[in-house]
């Protein structure tokens, strides 16, 4: 067991600090979606440890999880097992999928 009396957020934060803005943005959600703040520290130690061995993807999967609602351990995991921080951000997907121009396709100017 470890002994969370050597545990507190500065040292998180600093860690945290070092994959980047919203690593450090996510680590503060998850400490504070906690009423007492020793029970965010179990999830501070496993997101450091996905940093660890995801250095170059942490903070890619931060920057995706910060848009949901729920900050823990098991979102970052699964954004990583998924492979969902690799995807191409919303804007670059959303103007993939442009209607072509075509003689046949009537514009919003008809239906007014």
């Amino acid at each position: 067991m470890y002994d969370s009396s050597l545990w507190n957020p500065e040292d998180y934060i600093t860690k945290a600090e070092k994959y980047g803005t919203a690593t450090v943005e996510y680590f503060q959600k998850v400490m504070d979606s906690k009423l007492v703040i020793d029970q965010s520290y179990q999830s501070c130690q496993g997101l450091l440890r996905l940093a660890v061995l995801y250095p170059d993807r942490i903070e890619n999967a931060c920057r995706r999880a910060l848009k949901g609602h729920r900050f823990n351990y098991m979102v970052i995991k699964n954004i990583i097992d998924n492979k969902m921080d690799l995807l191409e951000n919303d804007n670059d997907r959303k103007s993939q999928y442009s209607i072509p121009a075509h003689e046949n396709i009537r514009g919003a100017d008809e239906y007014r």
